[in-house]
């Protein structure tokens, strides 16, 4: 007969214990290598946020140079865009061209507000034009030529006295000449200036293959405009006695 072995209640309790103390050990383990498993792939993830945040600094950096980039073909389209406009081609002939002398000259003139500076040799065609301007506009620009005032050309008619008289009675002109002159301008309120091979001439305007250009370029106006300026300065005062004197050929 078996002898029958009593466990006192303290035994019982420090049995419970232990098999509670390993079981707690067992999920301390379980949760040590679930931390390292969550160590490495809080590693990897740091790592990753690293490379993402170099790769999103990369990123910023293309995009600023290409931001700069756009910007700077803007800029060359907007300068493309303002040389078609500062600089244009003109002729005379053939008489289905696009820019033409006279047309440029009209269109200009008609748009005077202050000022209109002509230099020509030859002068018998511009009354049209400034004739237009005045009973367009209604407005009284400042205007100052210069041309030239010699015997033969008076004779052959490529300089009308009576067209400079218009110019200088109906439009209030100042008229100079300068028997050196032999450049073609025309600059309008120093903001458009239209230099070509052509006299203001019926032949210089509509007969002749004559060519130039029309400047809105204000740098480049400036310069046209000094020159005017010097050539001005170093001519005399269109007055009757001046024209008696070239008739009578006293300034030959």
């Amino acid at each position: 007969m078996e002898k029958k072995i009593e466990v006192s209640k303290e035994i019982l309790e420090l049995a419970k214990k232990i098999k509670e103390y390993r079981t707690d050990v067992k999920i301390v383990n379980e949760l040590n290598i679930k931390k390292e498993a969550l160590e490495k792939q809080v590693g990897s993830l740091e790592k990753n946020i690293k490379i993402l945040k170099l790769s999103t600094m990369e990123q910023n950096k293309l995009l600023s140079q290409i931001k700069g980039l756009m910007e700077d073909k803007k800029e060359l389209k907007l300068a493309l865009e303002k040389s078609k406009i500062a600089y244009s081609f003109i002729v005379t002939r053939p008489s289905g061209a696009s820019n033409t002398v006279v047309g440029e000259i009209s269109r200009e003139v008609s748009k005077a507000q202050q000022e209109i500076l002509i230099a020509s040799p030859w002068i018998t065609h511009i009354i049209e034009e400034l004739s237009n301007f005045k009973r367009e506009s209604g407005k009284k620009a400042n205007i100052r030529v210069i041309t030239r005032l010699i015997r033969e050309d008076i004779e052959k008619g490529v300089t009308n006295l009576d067209k400079l008289r218009v110019l200088r009675d109906r439009f209030g002109a100042d008229i100079r000449y300068n028997n050196g002159l032999h450049a073609k301008i025309i600059v309008i309120d120093n903001s458009v200036a239209i230099i070509s091979s052509a006299n203001l001439t019926k032949k210089g305007l509509s007969v002749n293959y004559e060519a130039g250009i029309c400047l809105r370029e204000r740098r480049i106006i400036n310069e046209v405009t000094q020159f005017f300026n010097d050539i001005w300065k170093e001519s005399q005062p269109l007055t009757q006695q001046a024209i008696e004197n070239a008739l009578s050929d006293k300034e030959r």
